[in-house]
């Protein structure tokens, strides 16, 4: 596969102390690293479509990149469990947006727009989410495009629990979920992206244990 200079620049970013956080995910949870890898990538895919400059569209891909970043600090027996998770225990895993937030102001200053979208990019247009309950334009642009994203990366991806849904079944969630969990403005934004431009995530990504 042929790397973009976007991608290329979150791979560079692992030479920094926030990266070697991130080689730690990489020992502790090789499939959430990865899927850092693959949200940061959809990132990339989906940034000119934002209306977002060019260093901006840098800094969220480094943010989609890091926006697991916090799960370094989740005990194992929680990240790695087969079972559903209990209620306390999701408790303990929600934590991670805050733990993501408060790892990067501690060792790497990468802006503040980063850090919202580490420790928004749970929360819902609806206010259902964590761990502000902030909603709609409260939500920074960052947190709410990484949480389209993320969530499709997590619809087709394996979990412990359950098996990939398909494509065209998560492209339908995504659309459910306007103006509820998602800010609908983006998910339009990437339910219209070019297929032949998406081809490079799902060729990337296919047959991969996600």
């Amino acid at each position: 596969m042929t790397i973009s200079p976007g991608y290329a620049e979150v791979i560079s970013l692992q030479q920094t102390s926030a990266g070697s956080w991130m080689k730690y995910l990489m020992y502790k949870s090789p499939s959430t690293y990865r899927h850092c890898v693959r949200v940061a990538l959809l990132a990339e895919i989906l940034a000119p479509y934002l209306p977002i400059n060019e260093a901006e569209g840098a800094a969220f891909i480094r943010g989609c990149f890091l926006h697991d970043v916090g799960k370094t600090r989740v005990p194992n027996d929680i990240l790695h469990k087969k079972e559903r998770l209990t209620d306390w225990e999701w408790s303990v895993l929600r934590k991670h947006t805050v733990y993501g937030e408060d790892i990067l102001r501690s060792h790497d200053f990468l802006g503040e727009d980063i850090m919202q979208l580490v420790r928004y990019h749970h929360e819902r247009y609806d206010g259902k989410g964590y761990p502000d309950g902030r909603r709609a334009e409260q939500i920074p642009l960052f947190a709410r495009a990484c949480a389209v994203i993320d969530a499709l990366d997590s619809m087709l991806s394996i979990r412990p629990y359950r098996e990939p849904i398909s494509v065209e079944e998560a492209y339908a969630e995504l659309a459910r979920n306007r103006n509820t969990q998602f800010d609908a403005s983006i998910v339009d934004i990437v339910l219209h992206v070019p297929e032949e431009e998406m081809a490079l995530y799902f060729n990337c990504t296919h047959g991969q244990d996600k």
